[in-house]
């Protein structure tokens, strides 16, 4: 087996240039000024703390609100499914509501007996007793 000299030379290029960028950027780091040192130390600091409340779970955002409360929103799986939930429960509430069949419920809650629904003799005298307490006002 031989060993592939251009690899070993691309790498030792790559390392020489490495170490000629940091010389530059250790020099130039060197010149900078106290306030361009505090705000990259200001900078630093935010984005250590930023990505610590991150892990924390809690995003605290520039304008004070906070960003876990609404982080449910970025998981698209989860909106679509509520959605969809969501949808089949109304429409089955609006389905409901359009059931004109009078159900064991509305039986037992009516003012009137049961029986009454049933007997067909019945309603003509509920109409002649309102007629007769409509002639007495």
């Amino acid at each position: 087996m031989s060993i592939d000299n251009t690899n070993q030379q691309n790498i030792e290029q790559s390392e020489v240039q490495a170490r000629q960028i940091a010389g530059l950027l250790d020099a130039h780091a060197n010149r900078l000024s106290m306030r361009t040192l505090k705000q990259l130390e200001n900078g630093r600091a935010r984005a250590v703390k930023a990505h610590a409340q991150h892990l924390a779970g809690v995003n605290v955002n520039g304008d004070g609100t906070l960003g876990h409360m609404v982080s449910w929103a970025s998981h698209h799986r989860l909106v679509v499914t509520g959605l969809v939930l969501a949808t089949i429960i109304s429409s089955f509430v609006v389905l409901q509501s359009f059931n004109s069949e009078p159900s064991d419920a509305f039986l037992l809650s009516a003012d009137l007996p049961p029986e009454a629904f049933v007997d067909k003799g019945f309603e003509p005298s509920l109409n002649v007793q309102d007629n007769h307490m409509h002639k007495k006002t």
